[in-house]
Parts: structure tokens; C-alpha cells; sequence
């Protein structure tokens, strides 16, 4: 069987195409940008080009729906939120010899709603940070005399990540309050009173993420990383992680809450480690592969693969081990971070006063470079072609940015 990979401009996505592409799979790689960070891969068999799944998820539907039906015997890999919700709402619609390896449509939502997903874990009696959920409350909203007793600062979040509507697919963000005023400017904003969401308290400690694969609520295989660096600093995508043992406690709440579900598929569950009560606690669960998924393959749990033996039915065994303390880094994605670091205070990114200094986030972004144990993620000596395509995507968009903020083009004096 052949494999087709969506999302080509995904970091995912280029590494599902080179650990399939190694085994001497044939992957297609679709995307809404042609060329794509994946396409420019070496071990890219083929790829093909599809509408924006934000701007018109219906065309993206449909394009792929078209360019499936000429295949046969194909695994389909979609990489992120927007288009794995959409095939998987119309999953039916594919023929039957094109293989969805994720869960169906209604646990995918199960655990995709913040809110949803909090209430189960209650259930189970997973640790949680104290949370407050919009649809317990009528209108959409939550009291403010309701968060009377908790500590500031307070998180803000939506309850989906991506949401559909008329136009389109929006991205959504975490939002922080430092007091009572600020909760407030927050949540009056249109889309906090359009849209259900979750107040929590901040839980300062390190992020740990939990991944498995499981077949009817079974692991077939896990790994674990800490997050050392994210882009943004206070919270967001890892650009520096690093492969650790599972932690007993977090790997017992992950499998539970997931062995409830009878799961299949990948997973990644992250939690954050408490450290004022010294036990991680749930944050949020993907129902798909990860953004540090190559940091995985290194460490020596090859996801992708396992993932498309078990499509295609064959047998998956789980590594014995794999290695510990491998750090994976994104080049770019850490340089941004080092940037934001640099220009911005620690109290205007919202960072708790045990986070590194400027002075040291410099010397550890320079340190990593010539680190034995520390793993480029795009750049490869045998598959150099993304990173440069990555770079000069990204070297254009400064330079675009800056032709759109100066005055001599845009006519503003």
C-alpha cells in the first residue's frame, strides 16, 4: 500500500513522509501551497495541490474526496485539526480502499472539547487545573463573582482549538488575565461571547506530553518528552523538547482517560507538571500526530510507521526501549524564540519569575548548536532540501511584513 500525507507544510508531515519514505513507502504529499516543506523532501514520491481547508474546508473536501478515488489501496494521513475534522465528519465518503487510520468523528470531538474532555477526566478522577467551563453557565458566560476565590493570573481558552463557521475556519488562542479588569476586557470581545470557552488557574511547572498508539483502548506503543523552549515563551509549540522515561503518574492518566474511550489510533496527551502540588495535571489531548513527532522517530518510536502497519493489518510490536535525554530542535521555531525573548520584557510575555533570563536563553539557543544530543529537526545531511525551503519562506515573510509596514508603500506618512 501507498500512503498519501496532507498538510505538506507541516513539521508532522515532513516527518511521516521521510519515516514512511526510508521504508521505501511511496508518499504523496497534499497541500494548499505548492511547492511545501514536505514536497521538497527527498523521499516525496509524488504531490498534488488542494484548496485552503480554512478558507473553504468544503473545496479542500472535495479536491481530496477527487483525488482519492483514482487511488487504490492508499493510507490517508491528515496532520492537523482543520482537515482530520473534516474527513473524518464525511469519513463515509471515501471509497473503501482508502484507509483513515484515526478514530471516529464523535470520540475525535470527545476529546477535542476542552470542555468535554474536562468533564471525563472528572469522572476518572485525572488531576485538572481548576477550571470553570462557559456552558455551565447561562449565556454563555462566567460570573465574575464566581472566580472570586481563585488565584490570578488566570488562563483563558476557547474549547476548540480550530472552529468552522460560515467563512471558513478560524484559529483560536490562549488569552491571560492578571486581575479582575483584565478578565473582563477578555471576555468582552466578540468571539469569547460567540463562542464556548474555559477559565483555569495557571499551573506553573514544565509541560510533559504523553504519546501513544492504541488499538481498542490498548497501547501498542508510548513515548514521553519535556518541553524545554515554545514558541511563544509563555506556552505554545515546542521548538526544543527532549525524549524522557514516562512519568508513572501521567502515563497512568493518559492510558485511563484514552482505555475509557476503547481508543485507536495516536494520541498525544499533555499535562503539566504542578509544582506547587507536585502531580501533573490534564491540559488538553490531540487526537493526531504531534509537531515534536520527529523527535520520536529519533528516539526510536517510529509512529508513522507502526501507524500504517496496523492500517494496512499487520502486526506492530512496541520498541523495547528508546533513548533518553535525545533533544530535538527547530531551527527556526527556537530563533523565534530567542527573538521574542530578546525584544520583549518577561512580564509582557506573561513568564513566571523562575523562567531562564535573556542572558541565559541566548547562551543555551548559541550552546545547542554544537551539542552532540541535539537534534536538528528540518535540517538533515541526507534530506537538506526543506530546511532550505523553510528558510526562504520564512525570509520572505520578514521581508513582506516589513513592505507592508512601511510607509513609503503603503502611502501612510
Amino acid at each position: 500500500m501507498e500512503a498519501i500525507v496532507l498538510d505538506g507544510n507541516e513539521r508532522s508531515a515532513l516527518a511521516v513522509t521521510r519515516s514512511l519514505g526510508i521504508k521505501r513507502i511511496k508518499v504523496t504529499v497534499g497541500a494548499d501551497v505548492s511547492p511545501s516543506l514536505s514536497s521538497s523532501s527527498r523521499y516525496c514520491g509524488g504531490s498534488f495541490l488542494y484548496p485552503s481547508p480554512q478558507k473553504d474546508p468544503d473545496k479542500f473536501f472535495n479536491k481530496v474526496v477527487q483525488y482519492t478515488k483514482k487511488e487504490n489501496g492508499v493510507v490517508l494521513f491528515p496532520m492537523t485539526d482543520v482537515t482530520l475534522s473534516e474527513i473524518l465528519r464525511r469519513k463515509e465518503e471515501f471509497g473503501k480502499c482508502i484507509v483513515i487510520p484515526f478514530e471516529n468523528y464523535a470520540k475525535y470531538i470527545q476529546v477535542s472539547d476542552k470542555s468535554k474532555l474536562f468533564q471525563l477526566a472528572r469522572s476518572l478522577n485525572i488531576p485538572i487545573p481548576k477550571t470553570y467551563a462557559s456552558s455551565d453557565y447561562h449565556g454563555n458566560t462566567i460570573p465574575i463573582e464566581v472566580l472570586s476565590g481563585v488565584e490570578y493570573p488566570l488562563v483563558i481558552k476557547p474549547c476548540f482549538s480550530r472552529i468552522r463557521t460560515d467563512n471558513g475556519v478560524i484559529s483560536t488562542g490562549v488569552r491571560y488575565a492578571r486581575d479582575a479588569d483584565e478578565l473582563k476586557t477578555v471576555l468582552s470581545s466578540d468571539f469569547f461571547r460567540n463562542f464556548p470557552f474555559l477559565i483555569q488557574e495557571r499551573i506553573q511547572g514544565p509541560g510533559v506530553g504523553i504519546f501513544l498508539l492504541m488499538k481498542d483502548g490498548k497501547v501498542l506503543a508510548k513515548f514521553a518528552h519535556r518541553r524545554i523552549r515554545e514558541k511563544p515563551p509563555s506556552g505554545g509549540v515546542s521548538v526544543l523538547c527532549e525524549s524522557i522515561s514516562p512519568p508513572v503518574e501521567a502515563l497512568r492518566a493518559a492510558t485511563e482517560i484514552l482505555g475509557e474511550l476503547r481508543w485507536s489510533g495516536v494520541a498525544m496527551v499533555e499535562f503539566k507538571h504542578d509544582e506547587k502540588e507536585n502531580v501533573p495535571k490534564l491540559i488538553e489531548i490531540n487526537a493526531r500526530f504531534w509537531g515534536s513527532l520527529q523527535l520520536a522517530v529519533t528516539s526510536g518510536v517510529d509512529f508513522p510507521y507502526m501507524l500504517f502497519r496496523m492500517a494496512t493489518g499487520e502486526s506492530v510490536e512496541e520498541p523495547k526501549e528508546y533513548r533518553i535525554g535525545v533533544k530535538s530542535r527547530w531551527e527556526l521555531g527556537d530563533f523565534d524564540n530567542l527573538l521574542i525573548r530578546l525584544m520583549k520584557k518577561s512580564s509582557t510575555l506573561s513568564l513566571p519569575e523562575t523562567h531562564p533570563s535573556r542572558a541565559e536563553v541566548a547562551k543555551d539557543f548559541f550552546m545547542d548548536i554544537f551539542r552532540p544530543f541535539v537534534f536538528n529537526e528540518i535540517l538533515r545531511a541526507d534530506d537538506p532540501k526543506p530546511f532550505f525551503y523553510e528558510l526562504r519562506e520564512y525570509i520572505r515573510n520578514i521581508i513582506s511584513v516589513r513592505f507592508r509596514n512601511d510607509p513609503k508603500t503603503t502611502g501612510q506618512p
